[in-house]
């Protein structure tokens, strides 16, 4: 398993409601325009909770680049989404939603 950043072991300041905080490694990294100005895509790769199960990997969008690929990383992230729906092969209707996570800068 992967060392945690030391940063990780400070105390911590109460989280605000929807807020969280994701610690990972970067192994992508992309950048783009928005309507915001240039955002960055940072992908993460999570340590896994033991040696029998797998990383998970999110996406958290920033306003600055967190790091570099390879590099440890600890995030503020904000969690929110939007709501989305698809047909199923039957033809039903399923109700989802998709969820994004972008640091709070």
């Amino acid at each position: 398993m992967s060392a945690v950043p030391t940063e990780i072991n400070k105390p911590q300041q109460s989280l605000k409601p929807n807020h969280a905080v994701i610690v990972g490694k970067i192994d992508f990294v992309r950048s783009f325009d928005s309507q915001e100005g240039k955002l960055f895509e940072h992908r993460l790769i999570q340590a896994a909770e033991d040696e029998y199960s797998s990383p998970q990997a999110v996406l958290v969008v920033a306003k600055s680049k967190q790091g570099q690929i390879g590099d440890e990383c600890r995030v503020l992230v904000r969690v929110g989404g939007y709501r989305d729906s698809y047909k199923n092969r039957e033809g039903d209707q399923v109700l989802t939603a998709r969820v994004q996570l972008r640091a709070v800068e």
